[in-house]
């Protein structure tokens, strides 16, 4: 592990230990125990579903981009459950990283391919979510605070335009490759290494499977938004779609910025905070709505990748049994 990833984890662990005594002393325990005791089990049980479908569309999805070789769905579901495990839990993003070691390790898969095939997942999430925000911001705009708003309008034409020039730019590439010999083997290594990175996502760009990569990645979202508006009414508040989709819209660029916490410690939690009490929420309510929703969340994720851990051990062992009688 390097020193800048030390680093950062030493400021996400402050940054998550300062969150923690701020919840410490002004959360509304009471409240919080009171919402808890009432908890809605069936709609909490439709959350962990929703989660495993996720986890099945993640899989699917990355089935599509991986272009080296056919690989089947039932490997790729496991590694799905732990990327998207390690993804939440770590701090700004680091977990991604996980699936190019996990796809190389399980699948012996080249580091550029698992590394192409992760930014074109990226591409992907992007394009959908901001697709999804251009058609709802038109029909909130007039049920949303100003200061909601205004960043959605540019984080929208941000995204927009990075949409363009990774598109732009893949068209250049597609064309232009490093060329030249060093002397210095290192420097070798590095430049072939950026040719087969970029031929491997102009695959990704030319395959027939857009389509259904761009369905799949609707889906997940769909999913995701749907398990909070789940977990929100787990808990008992009367949350809509609409509520869900500007605390997306906050929690888009939060989740962005190079501070963050563990587990999204504080993160969450002001996107829901500030957004329910944007809604008519008290402070205390919209404060305790949010820590037991990161809590219900955070729970649902790991126990969707458990699930899915269980089953792929079964599965494994079961086919293990079947080869031994076999011989």
């Amino acid at each position: 592990m390097n020193k800048k990833r030390i680093t950062a984890y030493i400021v996400s662990f402050l940054v998550t230990f300062i969150f923690l005594v701020y919840f410490l002393l002004n959360l509304d325990w009471v409240l919080l125990s009171s919402i808890l005791a009432k908890l809605r089990w069936g709609w909490l049980g439709l959350a962990i579903l929703t989660y495993l479908v996720n986890i099945l569309l993640r899989a699917m999805r990355f089935q599509s981009l991986i272009y080296s070789r056919p690989v089947q769905l039932r490997q790729l579901i496991p590694i799905s459950a732990i990327h998207n495990l390690l993804m939440y839990l770590m701090p700004a993003k680091t977990g991604d990283i996980s699936y190019i070691m996990l796809v190389k390790d399980r699948l012996n898969l080249p580091l550029t391919e698992g590394t192409a095939t992760l930014l074109a997942v990226r591409f992907y999430d992007f394009s959908v979510i901001t697709v999804v925000l251009a058609g709802i911001l038109p029909i909130i705009r007039n049920d949303i605070p100003e200061w909601v708003l205004q960043p959605a309008r540019i984080f929208l034409l941000a995204a927009s335009l990075g949409i363009a020039g990774v598109i732009t730019f893949l068209a250049i590439s597609s064309t232009k490759k490093l060329r030249g010999r060093y002397k210095n083997p290192v420097v070798n290594r590095l430049v072939a290494g950026w040719n087969n990175l970029i031929a491997g996502l102009v695959e990704i760009r030319n395959s027939r499977s857009s389509l259904r990569i761009a369905l799949l990645t609707s889906g997940i979202w769909l999913c995701i938004y749907t398990n909070n508006f789940l977990i929100g009414r787990s808990l008992g508040a009367d949350i809509s779609y609409v509520h869900i989709a500007v605390i997306s819209i906050v929690m888009v660029p939060l989740t962005l910025l190079p501070l963050q916490g563990f587990a999204n410690v504080g993160t969450h939690e002001i996107g829901w905070a500030s957004v329910l009490v944007a809604f008519g929420y008290t402070y205390d309510t919209a404060l305790a709505i949010s820590v037991g929703s990161h809590f219900l969340l955070l729970a649902s994720i790991v126990v969707s990748a458990g699930i899915v851990s269980l089953i792929a051990y079964a599965v494994t062992r079961n086919r293990q049994n079947i080869i031994q009688e076999n011989d």
